[in-house]
C-alpha cells in the first residue's frame, strides 16, 4: 500500500525558519535594527507632540457643544492619521525584519461605506475596527514599547561609556575623585581604574550582545504591530474560502468546456468522416448490380473511412488530435481533408515557412476547417471550393492572425444558425479569442474568413510559399 506524502504550505506569516551563520547574520543585521530603533525614539517624541497640541486645542475649544464638536473633529482626524502612521510603521518593520504582517483589507465595510457620496465615505472609517486598532497602536501602545525599547537602547550604551569617561576623567584629575563624598578610603587613581575597568567590561558585555537585544526588541516591535496593525485571520479566511469557491465554479466549468470541447471535435472531426462513408456506401449500394467493379472501390472507400474514423474516435477519447496532424502537422492533415470532401476542393498554403504553429491553434484550425469543408458539402450545393491558410497582421499591430478563408461557388445565404455548423466554430472561436466574417450574398459566392490569434510573431519577413493541391 502507498502512502502518499502530503504538500503543505508554509504559512508566510509564521517565523521563519531558523537560518545559519546567526551572530554573523545579527552583526549584519545591526544596522536597519539600530536605525529603527533610532527612529522609532524620534516618533515617540513627534507622536507624543501631537498628541498635546490635539489635547491643548480640545480643551480650549469654548462650550459644551464646541467641546463636542472639536472632540469629533480630533478622532476623525487621528483615525487618519492613526492609519497613515500604522502604514508607515508597517513599511518600517518590513524593512527592519524579515517577517511579514498580513495585510489589510481596507474595503469599506458598511453600506454607507460604499456611498456615492465622499463624505459619507470617509465618515464610514468610524465602523472599521481597523482605524481604532491602529489609534489605539499610536497614541497608547506605540509610544510605550518603542519609548521603552529606546531608553533600554540608549541607557546600555550611556552607562558603561559614563563609566569609561568618568575613569578617564579621574585618572586625568579633571574631575578631583574626592567630590563623590569617598572621603580617604579610597586613593584618586583607584577610582579612576574601577570605573573604568567596570566601564569597559559593561561596554564590551553590550557590544557583543546588543545585536541580539536589538533583534529581540524589533521581533517585540513586529509581534505587537503584527497583532494590531495586521489583517484579521477571519478576512483571510474568507478570501480564502472564496478561492475555494471560485476554484470549484471553475472546475466544473472547466469540465463542462472540456465536454463541449470534445463534442465539437467529435462533430468535426470524425462525424464528418462517417458522413462520408454513409454516402460511399450508398452510392456503392447503387452500383453493386450495375458496376461491380465500382462498388468493390468503394466499398474499400469506405473501409479505409471507416478505419480513419476509429482512430480519430481513439485519439479524441484520449484528449488528442487526429493521428496525422499530431504526426505530420496542419498542411498534412488539411491535404487528407481535402482529398475526402464531396465536391472537388483547392487548398492553398500561404503560411510562411518561418512561422511556427502552436499546437492546439493547429488542433483548432483543423476542426474549423473540416467544420466549413463539410458545411461546404452539406448546403452550399457548390461545384467547387478552396480553403486558403494564411497569416496576416492583426489590427492592434500586436502578433500575427492564423486565417483560414474558405471559399465556394453555391447558392450562398450561409449565417450563424443555432445548431448549425458555423455557429459551433463562432463558439470555438470564442475560446481562442478570434472571430468570424461570413459574406454570402444570395446567389453566392460564400466567403467564411477565420481569424485565429497567434502567441508569437515572426521577426524576419520572407516571401509566402504557396502549395497547391487540387482534387477534382
Amino acid at each position: 500500500m502507498n502512502q502518499e506524502t502530503p504538500i503543505t504550505t508554509p504559512n508566510p506569516y509564521l517565523s521563519p525558519p531558523r537560518q545559519a551563520g546567526g551572530y554573523a547574520r545579527r552583526w549584519r543585521g545591526l544596522p536597519r535594527e539600530l536605525g529603527y530603533i533610532a527612529l522609532s525614539a524620534v516618533l515617540v517624541v513627534v507622536v507624543l507632540i501631537a498628541a498635546n497640541i490635539a489635547l491643548r486645542g480640545w480643551e480650549t475649544s469654548g462650550g459644551y457643544i464646541a467641546s463636542l464638536l472639536s472632540l469629533a473633529v480630533v478622532v476623525f482626524v487621528s483615525l487618519w492619521a492613526a492609519r497613515w502612521f500604522g502604514t508607515f510603521e508597517v513599511t518600517r518593520l518590513r524593512w527592519a525584519s524579515d517577517r511579514p504582517i498580513r495585510p489589510v483589507d481596507w474595503t469599506p465595510n458598511t453600506t454607507w461605506g460604499r456611498s456615492d457620496k465622499r463624505i459619507v465615505r470617509a465618515v464610514s472609517v468610524v465602523a472599521n475596527p481597523h482605524y481604532w486598532l491602529y489609534l489605539l497602536y499610536a497614541v497608547v501602545v506605540f509610544p510605550a514599547v518603542a519609548g521603552f525599547t529606546s531608553f533600554v537602547t540608549f541607557a546600555a550604551l550611556a552607562v558603561p561609556l559614563g563609566l569609561v569617561l568618568l575613569g578617564v576623567l579621574i585618572l586625568t584629575a579633571v574631575v578631583p575623585w574626592n567630590i563623590y563624598s569617598l572621603g580617604d578610603a579610597l586613593s584618586g587613581s583607584t577610582v579612576g581604574f574601577l570605573a573604568l575597568a567596570v566601564g569597559v567590561v559593561v561596554l564590551a558585555a553590550v557590544v557583543l550582545l546588543l545585536p541580539y537585544v536589538l533583534h529581540g526588541f524589533v521581533v517585540m516591535h513586529q509581534a505587537i504591530a503584527a497583532a494590531m496593525l495586521g489583517g484579521f485571520r477571519s478576512d483571510e479566511l474568507e478570501v480564502e474560502l472564496a478561492d475555494r469557491e471560485i476554484s470549484r465554479t471553475a472546475a466544473l466549468s472547466a469540465e463542462g468546456t472540456a465536454l463541449r470541447r470534445l463534442e465539437r471535435d467529435i462533430h468535426d472531426g470524425p462525424q464528418q468522416r462517417l458522413v462520408r462513408l454513409q454516402m460511399d456506401l450508398a452510392a456503392a449500394s447503387r452500383a453493386v448490380d450495375t458496376d461491380p467493379d465500382k462498388s468493390r472501390s468503394l466499398i474499400e472507400e469506405a473501409r479505409v473511412q471507416s478505419q480513419e474514423a476509429l482512430e480519430e474516435l481513439r485519439a479524441l477519447s484520449r484528449g488528442f488530435a487526429p493521428p496525422l496532424l499530431l504526426d505530420r502537422g496542419l498542411l498534412a492533415a488539411l491535404e487528407s481533408l481535402v482529398d475526402r470532401a464531396t465536391i472537388p476542393t483547392t487548398l492553398l498554403d500561404r503560411v510562411p515557412a518561418h512561422v511556427v504553429l502552436p499546437v492546439d491553434i493547429e488542433r483548432n484550425a483543423y476542426f474549423i476547417a473540416s467544420e466549413l469543408v463539410t458545411n461546404i458539402g452539406k448546403h452550399a450545393e457548390a461545384s467547387s471550393a478552396d480553403i486558403v491558410v494564411r497569416t496576416r497582421q492583426a489590427p492592434d499591430g500586436m502578433g500575427l492572425l492564423l486565417e483560414l478563408v474558405a471559399t465556394d461557388d453555391g447558392r450562398g445565404g450561409a449565417g450563424l444558425r443555432d445548431g448549425h455548423g458555423l455557429a459551433g466554430v463562432q463558439e470555438r472561436l470564442v475560446g481562442l479569442g478570434g472571430f468570424l466574417d461570413i459574406s454570402s450574398p444570395a446567389g453566392g459566392p460564400t466567403i467564411v474568413t477565420v481569424s485565429i490569434p497567434l502567441t508569437a510573431s515572426p521577426t524576419t519577413p520572407t516571401m509566402p510559399t504557396e502549395t497547391v493541391v487540387s482534387l477534382d
